[in-house]
């Protein structure tokens, strides 16, 4: 009988412990189990909800922007009794005010990063196209959206690479899409369904769509956005609108909403580039909450509404590698 050795060319590395760290792929034995080891790919389907500090003001339909738990910014929304221009710059820890937005709003978009990030779109109250950049320490007023709206869809990744999706245009739901360069907004292809609180991942190169609204019906559409066209693809497990997204068009997540009923939800689901899978829900339900995060491993929850405003935040955090027993049958 052929020897592993003889095939592979090395050795069954021998392990007393299971590593901490590991790459895909590797192939161990266990000896104080007993057993053969494979180490896979980890992701969303793993991860879970920890509870973060508290935003020092409460709101809800705040933007956000971030590469990680650890790394975020929210800013704008509504504290309950009223519109703010407030932000904050979260550390992983605790979140810290820093300056405030030109036009205070809420049910805007945000993307980008902890350090140069871009707010648009919303309601001050009544519509808005005003699109502001943040430099990290400043908000500047830029070039305006092409078309004022609210409760939009917004990307994940750069802001020089920004995506404004559908939205509310008092009257009416939006299905078109605006495509940001750094400097301005150019209209580019229309979604299949128009819809507002739709959840968003990616960028203006390639991003996915999921859930929102046609007002009163709550979907559970998805489309795929390949820099040129749209492409429906794989529903959502459950139809809601107006949560949290992180991620990108091949790895995203998406938490929290309301459902058809109006009901809050805390659900979350992990897209890995073909369908959508159940995970687990946000320790408390909420809506009109944002959120960040480049990868569906590692995301943050802030704000948001139940049945008052809310200011904790929740960070998702799911491990790179997961390890599993050789099993024979």
């Amino acid at each position: 009988m052929a020897e592993y050795k003889g095939i592979k060319g090395f050795q069954v590395q021998t392990r007393t412990e299971d590593p901490s760290e590991g790459i895909a792929g590797d192939f161990y034995y266990n000896s104080t189990t007993g057993q053969f080891k494979t180490v896979n790919t980890g992701g969303a389907p793993i991860g879970s909800w920890s509870s973060g500090g508290n935003l020092n003001t409460g709101r809800y339909g705040l933007g956000a922007s971030g590469i990680s738990n650890s790394s975020s910014l929210g800013f704008a929304g509504n504290n309950g009794s009223g519109v703010v221009n407030n932000t904050e710059s979260y550390n992983g820890s605790s979140w810290t005010e820093v300056n405030d937005m030109n036009t205070a709003r809420f049910y805007l978009g945000g993307q980008g990063t902890q350090g140069a990030a871009l707010g648009f779109g919303g309601e001050t109250p009544g519509k808005t196209a005003v699109s502001e950049t943040w430099d990290g320490t400043n908000w500047t007023e830029g070039n305006d959206l092409n078309t004022a709206r609210l409760s939009l869809g917004s990307g994940s990744l750069a802001y020089t690479e920004a995506l404004c999706v559908g939205g509310w245009l008092s009257p009416g739901v939006a299905a078109q899409v605006e495509s940001y360069d750094g400097t301005s907004w150019t209209e580019i292809a229309e979604m299949n369904t128009a819809r507002n609180g739709v959840f968003v991942s990616g960028d203006n190169t390639n991003a996915i769509t999921a859930g929102g609204s046609v007002e009163p019906g709550v979907q559970t559409k998805s489309e795929l956005w390949n820099g040129s066209s749209w492409t429906e693809t794989s529903e959502i497990n459950t139809a809601r609108y107006n949560g949290g997204a992180a991620g990108t068009y091949t790895s995203a997540l998406i938490y929290g909403g309301s459902n058809q009923g109006g009901t809050v939800d805390a659900e979350t689901e992990a897209w890995d580039g073909s369908s959508w899978t159940e995970v687990a829900d946000l320790s408390a339900a909420r809506n009109y909450a944002d959120g960040a995060g480049i990868s569906n491993s590692n995301a943050i929850c802030n704000g948001g509404y139940t049945t008052t405003t809310v200011a904790t935040t929740e960070e998702w955090s799911a491990a790179d590698f997961q390890i599993k027993s050789v099993t024979t049958s």
